[in-house]
C-alpha cells in the first residue's frame, strides 16, 4: 500500500483493487500524502492544518500554503475576520465603507467613529468644522478659516445658503458688518480697533446717527454752544457756568463810555462781539470792518481770553523777577554780616603799659605774634625791643598841675 504515515489510518490499511489508502482528516491523496480542501501543510510539520476561512469575510474555504485565506473587498486578516481600513461592522455579509465624508480614511472597526478627521474638520463621521472654521454646505468640501477676528468677534461664523461668503455669527460690542471689520454707529477707528466717540456727552445720537467721523472721531454736530474736535470747548462769546458744566453767553461788563460792536464780513460764517472805549465819537460799521477784521470762527478765540493769558503771564513773571532780586539781596546781606563779624573777631589787640621812663606796647593777639608794630608811632626815633616791646627812646616828661 505504501500509505503515508502521518496523513493515512494505517501504512498498509489500502483498498486492494483500487490502492487507495485510508486517509485522516485533512489528507488526500492516493496515499493520503496531499492536504484535502481547506487544509493547508504547516510549515515546520508538513502536517495538515484547516484553513478556518471566515464564511463572511472569505471568498473562499481554501487557504494558501501559509494559511491565509482570500478576503472580500473590505475585510482583511489571515482569516478574513476583520474588516479593513476604511471598513466597518464585520457582519454575515462583508464589512460596510466608513462615512467620513472623505475627510478620513479610518474608522472604529466596531462602531463607525471616523479617526483623525483632516482638513479641519470633526465629528463623528468628520461632518463639522472645527470652531473658527467654516464650509459650503457640501460635507464633502474642505473647511476654512472664518475671516473674523477674535478681537471684534467671537471668532465663530457660518455660510448661509445661497450665500458666497461667510458670516460671523456674532460681533463684539462696537464692530459690526459681516466680518465684523466696520465700527458701529458711535464708534471710530483708532489703529485697526474700534473706540467709543467721545464727545463729553454734547451730541445727539437722534439727530447724528455716526456721533463721530468713523476714520478720526472727530465729533459730528456738536450741541449746548459747544465745539471743538471733541466738543470739549465753548462756541465763541460763550463761556462755562460757574460749576464748568454748561456753556452760557458770555456777558460784558460794560465801563464808562463802553459800548458793544458787532462786524461781520461778507465771507465770514459768524459774527465777531467785542467791546472798545468810545471817546466822543461813534464808528461805523465799516470803519470797524477796517480796524477789526473778521476772521473764521473756526481758527479764531476770543481777544478777551488771549489779553488775560497775556496780562497772567506778564504777571508771574514780575513776581518772578522780585522774588529773585529779594533773595540776591537778602544773600549778599549775610555774606557782608559775615565778612564784617570775621574783620572784627581777627583785629590784634594792643595794651598800652606806661612806666616811669618809657612807652612800651604789647601784644597778646594769639593769631599774629609777629606782627609789625613799626608803625604804631610816627617818630622816627622810636625802636622795637626783641621782646616784642615798642621802647619811646624819648624821655617822659612830668606835668604838674
Amino acid at each position: 500500500c505504501n500509505c503515508s504515515s502521518v496523513g493515512s489510518a494505517g501504512a498498509s490499511e489500502c483498498n486492494r483493487t483500487t490502492g487507495q489508502c485510508r486517509c485522516l482528516a485533512g489528507y488526500a491523496g492516493l496515499r493520503c500524502e496531499s492536504c484535502a480542501h481547506g487544509f493547508y501543510p504547516e510549515q515546520d510539520t508538513q502536517r495538515c492544518q484547516p484553513c478556518a476561512c471566515s464564511p463572511a469575510g472569505s471568498s473562499s474555504a481554501q487557504c494558501d500554503h501559509s494559511g491565509k485565506c482570500q478576503c472580500k473587498v473590505g475585510v482583511t486578516a489571515l482569516k478574513c475576520d476583520q474588516c479593513s481600513d476604511g471598513y466597518y461592522r464585520f457582519n454575515e455579509t462583508t464589512c460596510e465603507p466608513c462615512q467620513c465624508n472623505n475627510h478620513s480614511q479610518t474608522c472604529n472597526s466596531s462602531t463607525g467613529t471616523c479617526l483623525n478627521c483632516q482638513e479641519n474638520t470633526e465629528g463623528d463621521h468628520c461632518e463639522l468644522c472645527k470652531e473658527g472654521f467654516y464650509r459650503s454646505a457640501h460635507p464633502a468640501h474642505a473647511c476654512k478659516r472664518c475671516p473674523c477676528s477674535t478681537v471684534a468677534s467671537t471668532g465663530t461664523c457660518r455660510i448661509q445658503p445661497g450665500e458666497a461668503v461667510p458670516r460671523c455669527d456674532r460681533c463684539r460690542t462696537g464692530y459690526t458688518g459681516l466680518n465684523c471689520n466696520q465700527c458701529d454707529r458711535g464708534y471710530y477707528n483708532s489703529d485697526s480697533i474700534c473706540v467709543r466717540c467721545r464727545c463729553n456727552g454734547n451730541v445727539d445720537p437722534a439727530r447724528s446717527p455716526g456721533v463721530c467721523r468713523p476714520d478720526s472721531g472727530e465729533c459730528i454736530g456738536c450741541l449746548y454752544h459747544t465745539a471743538g474736535f471733541h466738543c470739549e470747548r465753548c462756541q465763541e462769546g460763550y463761556a462755562r457756568d460757574p460749576e464748568g458744566t454748561n456753556c452760557t453767553r458770555r456777558e460784558a461788563t460794560p465801563g464808562p463810555e463802553t459800548r458793544e460792536f458787532t462786524t461781520s464780513a461778507p465771507n465770514a460764517t459768524k459774527a465777531t462781539s467785542f467791546s472798545t472805549a468810545v471817546l466822543n465819537s461813534t464808528l461805523s460799521p465799516t470803519t470797524l470792518q477796517t480796524i477789526f477784521p473778521v476772521s473764521s470762527s473756526d481758527n479764531s478765540t476770543s481777544a478777551f481770553a488771549d489779553v488775560s493769558w497775556t496780562q497772567f503771564n506778564i504777571i508771574i513773571l514780575t513776581v518772578i523777577i522780585i522774588v529773585v532780586v529779594l533773595l540776591m539781596g537778602f544773600v549778599g546781606a549775610v555774606y557782608m554780616y559775615r565778612e564784617y563779624q570775621n574783620r572784627k573777631l581777627n583785629a590784634p589787640f594792643w595794651t598800652i603799659e606806661l612806666k616811669e621812663d618809657n612807652i612800651s606796647f604789647s601784644s597778646y593777639h594769639d593769631s599774629i605774634p609777629n606782627a609789625d608794630v613799626s608803625g604804631l608811632l610816627e617818630d622816627d626815633g622810636n625802636e622795637v625791643a626783641p621782646n616784642g616791646q615798642l621802647t619811646l627812646t624819648t624821655p617822659m616828661h612830668n606835668y604838674k598841675a
